[in-house]
């Protein structure tokens, strides 16, 4: 007699919400959002759909956390110290490119392989616009205002030039971070995070962008 199958259940051992976040993180991170669904979400995490959608009623709201989870403390982060350049009088471009890189260089190094996810995930949104990074990472306290704020005071920087290549720099910046698993980068990031090497490079590059005549 064969034995009668067993309905799935409630997951007990895991924080099932944390579960769910870190395997979307992953499937989205690889596979691409457009072509994940939740059930394969809720498959992948061993969960019901149901169980999926108590916490995340759509794939919008899965996205979003997966998105904030760490977009939001990096994000202050940014912010804090970008907000702490403002009164530097000796400041420079590579202040500037570090008040922006180190707090996502240090997500990065605290979680390679997750982090790198995430990263790809938030360069994509960020890419084409979509609002959960436009409204929840830029325009609480609008980061680029604050950046070009602090870039007034960095001497030989026209404002015209900066605010140009502010996003270009930004975001080709971002764009090297997120394809650091990637071989035309390299791979310079290993289960004890990025190279500092490349960091440094990265870092040179994007302020050689900013001043560049």
């Amino acid at each position: 007699m064969s034995a009668t199958p067993r309905r799935r259940g409630p997951r007990v051992d895991v924080d099932v919400r944390e579960a769910l976040l870190d395997t979307a993180e992953e499937l989205f991170g690889t596979a691409g959002v457009e072509v994940v669904s939740l059930r394969a979400v809720a498959r992948a995490a061993g969960v019901a759909p149901a169980a999926l959608t108590h916490h995340f009623p759509s794939k919008r709201a899965l996205l979003e956390a997966v998105v904030l989870r760490r977009g939001r403390p990096v994000g202050d982060d940014v912010r804090r110290r970008i907000v702490a350049l403002q009164d530097r009088a000796d400041l420079t471009a590579r202040d500037l490119v570090d008040a922006v890189l180190v707090p996502f260089v240090e997500e990065l190094d605290r979680e390679p392989v997750r982090a790198v996810r995430w990263l790809k995930i938030l360069v994509t949104l960020a890419l084409n616009e979509d609002e959960i990074v436009m409204r929840e990472l830029v325009d609480q306290v609008d980061v680029t205002a604050l950046f070009l704020g602090a870039a007034s005071s960095v001497p030989g920087l026209r404002d015209t030039v900066v605010s140009q290549r502010a996003g270009i720099a930004m975001f080709s910046m971002l764009t090297a971070l997120a394809g650091a698993d990637l071989g035309g980068y390299g791979r310079p990031i290993g289960p004890s995070g990025l190279d500092p090497a490349y960091v440094e490079q990265l870092a040179v590059f994007t302020a050689g962008g900013l001043e560049a005549r």
